[in-house]
């Protein structure tokens, strides 16, 4: 009996003290520099996907975005392309962070020229389309650069605002 007792006290000072102390947060060092943006591009991109009720979304690897848009691979960190097949003006979703502030800049550079291509094809074979690529811009947020090539660019450009930390 004096065991069970002992067992029992034992028990009980154990789950008071455990009760008692305060549990904090493991710190890790970040990679992120003080005023750095973050952005879950694959939440955003999952998000937008959802939201936006794409059809048949194509969803592109590094290697094919960096073929498509003619990008250089040592220049994405990290990237996000989907894209649809159907329409006159299908969606292409493009959220890229940059390796490095020299690599934004020839990524912007790459995205932009893609952009205006889309303006031109679409300005000789509708108005419509032509219009809404017109409202198409790339996004820049710290570096990250985004492009949303849709009717619901709006819709995407919120999104992405929504997700920056």
């Amino acid at each position: 009996m004096k065991k069970f007792l002992s067992l029992i006290l034992v028990l009980t000072l154990i789950l008071g003290l455990t009760a008692c102390t305060e549990k904090t947060p493991e710190e890790k060092p970040s990679d992120k520099t003080p005023g750095e943006i973050t952005i879950d591009i694959n939440a955003v991109k999952n998000t937008i996907i959802e939201k936006t009720e794409l059809a048949d979304p194509l969803e592109l690897g590094a290697e094919q975005l960096c073929e498509l848009y003619d990008i250089d691979v040592n220049d994405i960190a990290e990237a996000v392309c989907v894209t649809t097949l159907d329409g006159t003006f299908p969606d292409e979703v493009i959220i890229i962070k940059a390796a490095s502030n020299e690599a934004k800049s020839r990524i912007t550079e790459k995205l932009s020229a893609h952009l205006d291509d889309v303006k031109v094809q679409s300005q000789n074979y509708d108005a419509e389309n032509y219009a809404l690529a017109q409202e198409c811009k790339i996004i820049e947020k710290g570096n990250f650069i985004a492009l949303f090539i849709s009717a619901k660019h709006a819709q995407m450009e919120k999104i992405l605002e929504e997700s920056v930390n």
